[in-house]
């Protein structure tokens, strides 16, 4: 049977294009290499599902942003909502812009698509690793390694990055675009944990803290962020740490050299702070000082860190001593040596290079009929509904394409 479309990748991204073309009447194949389909998908937003972001815009995003651009000028958050609300996902959002499905469930949304595909007769097979997509005659042909084929008019690779590997990321989808002609551009954790020196968070794992985090490369700011702070044997983690780690791994592949700037008073004098304390809890010794500021743990690590004796009263600071605290309190720095690998992070940075491919439509221009979507190209966006944004709007374009094109 020659088919319409053959995707390969059953992810966010070839699930909605399979979605839209069926819902169009194009008779569709849909190629995933596991057991089933949107395994990844299951664990966005903490199992919420954080669709989109009422307020993306390509500021959001970083490789092509011109790319991110126009899929999101095509397919704005509110029209990929109303594409939802159709398939009975109805979403709300946020006071951050952030959007979920109502449920709070990000099965529901997995399984909206996937009924959706089986209502509208899509030939979803999984189990079917394609370890060759080739033209043939007028089309394509995916064949997998045990001999099966398929073929169609048109294909989209949007087989996702290689983020979450026990997820099934695994970046089959470069070697099928190389294969067509396709640039691959370096490929590196994005959203990821920071790695620092163990010894300097030694005893820190597990503590939570609110404040502000800045990424330095060679003394200079890069990139600053706010909120929760989640330290780890081996660095920082938490979502303010993990937006920076694009740019820790850009600066750091560039041979710069980076630190994090840790601020746990934003906003606040620490210093003056300090000195009210002191003079308030005269007999409070420095192992719990800090306690009610920052969490205890945390409160001791500074203070050692300021050369602080743990039994010293608070009442005989010297202001030296309050001034090298407060330094800490407001300005804790410490090396980043590299982040986590793709085995945690979330989303691949770098990918197909989109120089290659008509942006309106997301169609090659080195290989006409064949499209691409998702992760797989070189755009990633910050935490907060922006990639999964991208997945949709960028699968979006692709089906209206193909089906001007069938």
């Amino acid at each position: 049977m020659l088919y319409d479309v053959l995707i390969v990748g059953g992810g966010a991204s070839g699930l909605m294009a399979a979605c839209a073309l069926a819902r169009k009447g194009r008779r569709v194949v849909l190629l995933e290499k596991q057991n089933r389909v949107g395994r990844k998908l299951l664990s966005t937003g903490n199992g919420r599902c954080n669709l989109t972001n009422l307020n993306a815009s390509a500021g959001d995003y970083h490789g092509s942003r011109q790319a991110a651009r126009a899929a999101l000028k095509a397919w704005p958050p509110k029209r990929v909502m109303d594409f939802f609300g159709e398939l009975g996902i109805p979403c709300r959002a946020d006071e951050a812009g952030r959007v979920y499905p109502m449920s709070n469930q990000a099965a529901s949304v997995l399984d909206a698509l996937r009924l959706c595909c089986d209502e509208r007769g899509v030939d979803t097979r999984t189990d079917f690793a394609v370890a060759a997509l080739k033209r043939v005659g007028g089309g394509f042909e995916a064949a997998s390694a045990e001999g099966q084929s398929v073929r169609a008019r048109l294909s989209l690779v949007c087989t996702g990055g290689l983020a979450a590997p026990k997820l099934g990321a695994c970046g089959d989808g470069y070697r099928l675009l190389e294969g067509l002609g396709h640039a691959i551009a370096p490929r590196f954790p994005a959203i990821a944990a920071l790695k620092t020196p163990p010894e300097a968070v030694r005893g820190l794992k597990g503590i939570r803290a609110e404040g502000g985090i800045a990424l330095l490369a060679d003394g200079g700011i890069v990139r600053e962020e706010a909120g929760e702070l989640l330290f780890s044997e081996t660095g920082v983690s938490g979502i303010a740490a993990m937006q920076l780690a694009r740019q820790a791994n850009e600066a750091l592949r560039s041979g710069r050299r980076c630190a994090v700037r840790l601020d746990f008073m934003p906003g606040i004098d620490a210093r003056r702070e300090l000195m009210e304390r002191s003079k308030a809890l005269p007999l409070r010794r420095m192992e719990d000082f800090l306690s009610g500021i920052v969490p205890k743990r945390l409160g001791q690590t500074l203070a050692k860190a300021a050369g602080l004796d743990m039994a010293l009263p608070a009442g005989e600071l010297k202001p030296a001593q309050i001034d090298a605290l407060a330094a800490l309190l407001s300005g804790w720095t410490l090396p980043v040596t590299a982040t986590l690998g793709f085995e945690t992070a979330q989303v691949t940075a770098g990918g197909a290079v989109l120089k290659d491919f008509d942006i309106r439509t997301m169609q090659s221009l080195r290989c006409p009929g064949l499209f691409a979507a998702g992760e797989v190209l070189d755009v990633d966006g910050d935490c907060g509904g922006f990639n999964l944004q991208w997945a949709w709007s960028s699968a979006l374009v692709a089906a209206e394409a193909m089906d001007a094109l069938l």
